[in-house]
């Protein structure tokens, strides 16, 4: 009996700390790592990253995207859960390394500032337009960080990452 009780005291406190180590944040054009992404559901499973920098913990992928130096590329991502913090309301960036394995990234178009959704249980989503460096680089990685600002995350947890192997050919 005790423990059956100690079971199920630790799965609680598992699905409790579970959500606040996860990202909320599912990036499709270009393809996140991981693959395929479903964006049907607020909370979706592919949209879980374990939260740190430079890419949520997500190991390179084998899915390169192409892109062409000097052309403009549009980042397309869904807001999976909204963690509006009304004092100090966060926003949404991508960025972008020009270089094979590095940790350096570049800002990659606007930044996208947090809204009220009235509900964390919400779906946006949002496209980031910006212009491709004109440079070779093959494994270059594109990046978009949803920082919520929001210390109910957790200390230096509030920053949510999913990052794309990308290949750039310069023009």
């Amino acid at each position: 009996m005790v423990c059956q009780r100690s079971l199920v005291y630790v799965a609680v406190a598992v699905l409790y700390v579970l959500p606040a180590c996860l990202c909320h944040v599912c990036m499709w054009s270009p393809m996140q790592r991981g693959g395929k992404v479903d964006i049907s559901m607020p909370g979706a499973d592919l949209c879980y990253m374990v939260k740190g920098a430079p890419c949520g913990g997500s190991s390179i992928g084998s899915s390169l995207t192409e892109l062409k130096g000097n052309s403009v590329f549009m980042v397309e991502f869904q807001q999976n859960l909204n963690h509006w913090y009304p004092p100090n309301p966060g926003y949404m960036i991508a960025d972008i390394t020009t270089s094979a394995n590095s940790s350096t990234f570049s800002p990659f178009g606007h930044v996208v500032p947090d809204y009220n959704a009235r509900d964390m249980v919400t779906q946006t989503n949002f496209t980031i337009s910006g212009t491709v460096p004109n440079v070779d680089c093959k494994g270059c990685v594109l990046r978009v960080r949803y920082v919520s600002n929001n210390p109910d995350e957790g200390k230096d947890s509030n920053i949510f990452y999913q990052c794309a192997d990308v290949n750039i050919h310069a023009n």
